[in-house]
């Protein structure tokens, strides 16, 4: 539509940059503090949350940026704008789940170091962030649409993320339902991975 381009590219990045900070450095987490989970008073379920700094601060840059540009292009935003804070916390939640399996995993896997960060670029290019949903739609094979329309839970953050600041249709309330009982499912999942592994974390470490 008449969305600049660059909102159209900073809103859904907004989120994906925690997610994709937050997973890359999930693998590498336990070990980077290794010698703080040899100590039996640590918590070390604190350990996954630790990117999450770094990459919020990046996040609120990135905030600032777009808030700057919608005022500097005197672009109206929709009255659901609101609904971005709800799928920010939705995200949060999907990212600690990935976050709390991953590291798990990777104390005995230590492969995934390497995996991780190829799997989130192809998922980057898989994710409508850089490009209209609509070309995949009108101009993709089946397979491509349903890849990255069906199967790919941050198509629905990003269009739903887009559709919140900016209109163009009633809110998907189902979507955004669905997306966040996959979030729970997965901080649900994440933490029972973590839990189950962490016994062993000291003798692997």
């Amino acid at each position: 539509g008449d969305v600049p381009f660059s909102l159209f590219y900073f809103v859904p990045f907004s989120l994906w940059g925690v997610f994709a900070e937050v997973t890359g450095r999930s693998p590498g987490i336990l070990r980077e503090y290794g010698y703080l989970i040899n100590k039996i008073a640590f918590p070390a379920w604190v350990l996954p949350m630790v990117p999450f700094a770094s990459a919020l601060l990046g996040q609120a840059i990135i905030l600032a940026l777009t808030v700057g540009l919608i005022v500097y292009l005197g672009v109206t935003v929709a009255s659901t704008a609101w609904m971005y804070l709800l799928i920010w916390a939705i995200v949060m939640v999907l990212t600690l789940g990935i976050a709390y399996m991953i590291s798990a995993l990777a104390v005995y896997v230590p492969e995934l170091a390497q995996g991780v960060p190829v799997v989130v670029t192809i998922l980057f290019w898989l994710t409508p962030i850089l490009y209209p949903a609509k070309l995949v739609e009108d101009h993709g094979a089946l397979w491509v649409r349903s890849l990255i329309m069906d199967y790919n839970p941050f198509y629905y953050i990003v269009d739903l993320s887009r559709h919140a600041v900016f209109g163009g249709g009633p809110v998907a309330w189902d979507s955004l339902a669905g997306i966040g009982l996959v979030a729970l499912a997965t901080l649900a999942f994440g933490l029972f991975v973590f839990r189950k592994l962490r016994p062993g974390f000291a003798d692997v470490i």
